[in-house]
């Protein structure tokens, strides 16, 4: 049985496909791995954070962030620096060769998208442009104001997230 092609079917299988799309690509770029390419991505955006906000940040469990960290404090593309205020405090950041990877790996994944871009007709980008607009404060808005059900289908309720973080399906 054919799944109805739904709005929220499309949204998914987009997200699906460029997930693997990216991820793809960056396994072959450089040897950096899709974790330390989150990683450095959050901190390019966030700027320096301790390790709990990290975590945080990109959904994945304290201990994994921290080894996955350590791997790229070794490899020179991140340091700790300790807080003005609190000795018990480190910030991470990113160093220069750290944000050239950094740097690197976002015009990596921008031709990507460009190239796949390339792949729908030139008479069409301007209403993708403006979808993806429209898209994307819309899923800032949902981050920032979840409007979760209260009961969701697992029985979980809004206040445990709903599942979402356990969630790592495509």
């Amino acid at each position: 049985m054919e799944q109805q092609v739904t709005t929220g079917v499309l949204l998914r299988e987009v997200a699906r496909l460029h997930t693997h799309l990216q991820r793809t690509n960056v396994a072959y770029w450089a040897g950096t791995t899709v974790t330390q390419c989150t990683v450095l991505t959050e901190l390019g955006r966030s700027g320096p954070v301790p390790l709990a906000e990290l975590s945080r940040r990109i959904g994945f469990d304290k201990s994994w962030t921290s080894r996955a960290v350590e791997h790229l404090v070794q490899d020179g593309l991140i340091e700790k620096v300790p807080s003005q205020t609190d000795h018990r405090m480190v910030r991470l950041s990113l160093t220069a060769l750290g944000e050239r990877r950094l740097r690197d790996l976002t015009g990596t994944l921008n031709g990507l998208s460009e190239r796949v871009l390339e792949r729908v007709p030139a008479s069409e980008h301007e209403g993708v442009q403006k979808a993806l607009s429209l898209l994307l404060v819309a899923l800032k808005a949902e981050v920032e104001r979840p409007s979760l059900p209260a009961d969701t289908s697992d029985g979980l309720g809004q206040g445990d997230g709903g599942g979402a973080a356990r969630c790592i399906c495509d």
